[in-house]
C-alpha cells in the first residue's frame, strides 16, 4: 500500500516508524516531514501546501491512505476533500473534527450525551470575558473555544493572571483574537490521556499516557505542546478503560452519529479523575504529541492494519495488543520555547552507537548537507521502554546527555 503522512513533528516521525513495520506497506511519504522522516520515507520535491496539491499528489502516486497528523488539517476539511475523490483518510470530517476545534461544541455534545464535564460559562469575546470574570471566584479555568496549538488554556489563580492571559489573546499572541472564551470550574484530581481508534460504529482502546505540559520542572511555567510523557497512564486499569468506553466514548459516538456527524479516526480523551468520578476535560481528534510516540512504542499490532480497518469500518475484527512494558518519551527543546526561540543550531551527538533509530524521534529538525539542525521549538524526543518504569526513565536520561545544541533543555522530572 502507498501511504502519505501529513505533518512535520515527532508524532509524524513516530507514525512513519510504526507504518514501516507493516507487511502491507509499499511506499510512504511524509510532508513536510523533518530530518528523521527524510531517512525512512520516499522524498518529493513537490510542495504539498494546498489541498488541491495534496489531492493531485495522491492521484498521481496512487496513494491508498492519507494520515493527517495535526488537527489543523482536520479542522480545515482535508478528509472531506480527499474522500470526495475516493481517497482513504484516517480522520474525522470537518464537522466531526469540531470535537476538538470547538470546546463549546464538545460541551454541547457532552450535555446531550449525559457525560460528566466541568460546569462552564461562555463569553462571546475576550472583552466580555475580561469584564465579567471580575465578579467570579478564583481559581478558575479559561479556555479559547478555537484551536490554539495546545496553549489556549490557563488555570488562573487570580484576576490579574486571568486578565494577562486574555490580553495575550487580544494581542494575537495566543490563538484567534475572535475566539469565544469558555470559563470552567477547577476540577480537583489527576489527569489522564486515553486514546481510541474509531470506525464510526466501533471504538477500540489503543493506549494511555500521562503528559507533562508545563515547560519547567514541578509543572511550573507556561503550557507547552508537551515536554514528555509516560505510557501507560498510572490511572489505567481494565475497569477504568471499560468505564471510559461505556460512559464517555460510546455515548459521544452515538450522539455524533445521531446528529449526522459519524466519527472515524483517532479519538483522544483528556480526562480528570476525581472523587466524584471521571470527568471529560476535552477531546482531541488525533494522536497527541508526545503521547503518540510513547503509545506507538508499545504497540504490537500492525499499525497500518489498524488504520485500514478503521477506514473500512471493520475495527471489530482487529485485536489491538500493547506491550506490558512501560514507555517513556522525553522532549528536548530549544531555549525560549514555548515562546520565542532561535533555529539553525547544529545538533551534536546524534550518531552515538548507544542509540537505535527507533529511540530518537525527530520533531523540529532539518537535514542540510548531511548535518542535522534545529528547526523548531520542540526538537527531539528520546524514547525508552522497559518492564520497570524507573529503569526506562534511567535509560532516557542517560541517553539524552549525549545530545546537545546551543540552548537545548529538557525537564528532569518526567515520570516522577
Amino acid at each position: 500500500m502507498n501511504v502519505l503522512v501529513l505533518g512535520s513533528g515527532g508524532r509524524e516521525h513516530s507514525i512513519c516508524l510504526s507504518l514501516k513495520k507493516s507487511k502491507y506497506l509499499k511506499n510512504i511519504w511524509c510532508f513536510p516531514g523533518n530530518a528523521g522522516t527524510s531517512e525512512i520515507c520516499n522524498q518529493t520535491k513537490l510542495k504539498l501546501i494546498t489541498f488541491d496539491q495534496i489531492l493531485n499528489f495522491c492521484i498521481t502516486n496512487l496513494v491508498d491512505l492519507v494520515i493527517p497528523g495535526s488537527e489543523e488539517y482536520l479542522e480545515d476539511g482535508i478528509v472531506d476533500i480527499l474522500k470526495l475523490n475516493n481517497i482513504n483518510v484516517l480522520g474525522p470530517t470537518r464537522a466531526a473534527a469540531k470535537l476538538e476545534s470547538s470546546k463549546i461544541f464538545t460541551k454541547n455534545i457532552s450535555r446531550l450525551s449525559n457525560i460528566r464535564t466541568a460546569k462552564s460559562i461562555i463569553y462571546n469575546n475576550v472583552n466580555e470575558a475580561i469584564l465579567k470574570i471580575k465578579k467570579q471566584k478564583f481559581p478558575l479555568v479559561l479556555k479559547l473555544d478555537n484551536l490554539a496549538a495546545g496553549k489556549g488554556v490557563i488555570v488562573a489563580k487570580s484576576y490579574l493572571e486571568a486578565k494577562s492571559f486574555l490580553e495575550n489573546i487580544k494581542k494575537g499572541n495566543i490563538g484567534s483574537t475572535k475566539s469565544k472564551i469558555l470559563q470552567e470550574e477547577v476540577l480537583k484530581g489527576e489527569e489522564g490521556s486515553f486514546f481510541f481508534m474509531v470506525d464510526g460504529k466501533t471504538a477500540k482502546y489503543i493506549g494511555s499516557a500521562k503528559d507533562y505540559k508545563r515547560v519547567g520542572n514541578g509543572n511550573l511555567g507556561p503550557n507547552t505542546g508537551g515536554m514528555g510523557c509516560i505510557s501507560p497512564s498510572p490511572l489505567e486499569s481494565k475497569k477504568v478503560i471499560n468505564i471510559i468506553l461505556n460512559e464517555i466514548i460510546k455515548p459521544t459516538l452515538n450522539t455524533m452519529f445521531n446528529l449526522g456527524y459519524p466519527y472515524r479516526g483517532v479519538l483522544y480523551a483528556g480526562l480528570m479523575f476525581t472523587k466524584k468520578g471521571i470527568f471529560l476535560i476535552e477531546y482531541n481528534v488525533r494522536f497527541g504529541d508526545p503521547e503518540c510516540q510513547a503509545i506507538l512504542n508499545r504497540l504490537e499490532t500492525d499499525f497500518l492494519k489498524i488504520c485500514l480497518n478503521s477506514e473500512k469500518q471493520t475495527l471489530d475484527k482487529v485485536n489491538i495488543k500493547l506491550s506490558k512494558e512501560k514507555s517513556v518519551c522525553l522532549v528536548v527543546a530549544s531555549e525560549g520555547y514555548p515562546e520565542k526561540y532561535k533555529k539553525g543550531y547544529e545538533i551534536m551527538g546524534l550518531n552515538k552507537k548507544l542509540f537505535l533509530k527507533s529511540e530518537i524521534i525527530h520533531a523540529g529538525t532539518i537535514n542540510k548537507k548531511n548535518k542535522i539542525y534545529t528547526n523548531g521549538g520542540r526538537v527531539l524526543n528520546i524514547l525508552a521502554k522497559n518492564k520497570n518504569l524507573k529503569k526506562a526513565l534511567e535509560q532516557v536520561y542517560s541517553r539524552v546527555k549525549y545530545i546537545s545544541w546551543k540552548g537545548s533543555f529538557y525537564r528532569t522530572d518526567i515520570g516522577k
